[in-house]
């Protein structure tokens, strides 16, 4: 016997209210708008992945850690042109904790998420070579990012990878950069919403193309350490979080 938490009727009813056309083409800002109102009419609460944001309750040492933040009086002071050496530096090391990759603290550079952090390293990267002037996407990827290429001026290139895995993908990534147009070549390790994973051997195929073509690889890792097959979570531990940094 099938059970549904929620009734056909409601949910059509909440559908129509909103002004979606069609559930089945709903934007993630539609489904939150339907999650959000369904939990306003019903009481029953969702576990919210559409946004990144499950609900989940944020750890204890992060809360404490920004009251003392608050207390020293930081916020009434604009940082250092170069940084907060204690945030540069940790980030640093949880680079080599997690992925062991060595990477300078003045390399680090703090940002208030993957979209902030792609649309400065898309201004940067694609200033480098005025010949290279198209970003290469691996889908399933972040439509935000190929939005802010348009706010950009920025042209890229896309192509999906379910039937380019292994030799078909070196082959594949090989034929965008032959054309010697390519800048940056981003993919999303794991992917948000397909959740396929990149192999050791496919970033390896990566970083070899990227060095031999001279192009820049933009490896976002929002849903770091994610793939849950493996237990990444001891720092400076092998195994460590997948990377074409390698």
């Amino acid at each position: 016997m099938q059970h549904r938490v929620f009734s056909q009727e409601l949910i059509d009813s909440v559908v129509d209210e909103l002004n979606i056309t069609k559930l089945e083409n709903a934007t993630i800002g539609e489904v939150v708008l339907l999650a959000s109102r369904l939990v306003e009419l019903t009481g029953i609460p969702f576990i919210r992945m559409d946004q990144g944001v499950p609900g989940l309750k944020p750890n204890r040492i992060g809360i404490e850690a920004e009251k003392q933040a608050l207390e020293t009086g930081i916020p009434a002071i604009y940082p250092a042109a170069e940084g907060v050496p204690v945030l540069k530096e940790e980030a640093s090391r949880f680079v080599k904790a997690f992925l062991d990759v060595e990477v300078s603290p003045v390399s680090c550079i703090p940002v208030t998420g993957s979209v902030a952090g792609s649309f400065g390293s898309f201004i940067a990267c694609s200033q480098c070579d005025p010949a290279k002037d198209t970003v290469l996407f691996i889908d399933p990827g972040f439509p935000i990012q190929k939005s802010q290429l348009l706010v950009l001026g920025v042209k890229h290139e896309q192509f999906d990878i379910y039937e380019f895995r292994g030799d078909k993908f070196r082959e594949k990534v090989k034929s965008y950069l032959e054309k010697g147009n390519i800048c940056t070549i981003v993919y999303s390790n794991p992917n948000n919403p397909a959740w396929f994973c990149l192999t050791e051997e496919e970033l390896k195929i990566l970083g070899g193309l990227a060095a031999r073509y001279d192009v820049i690889i933009m490896e976002d890792l929002a849903y770091f350490g994610m793939d849950f097959r493996t237990d990444f979570s001891r720092p400076f531990e092998p195994p460590y979080v997948p990377s074409g940094a390698k």
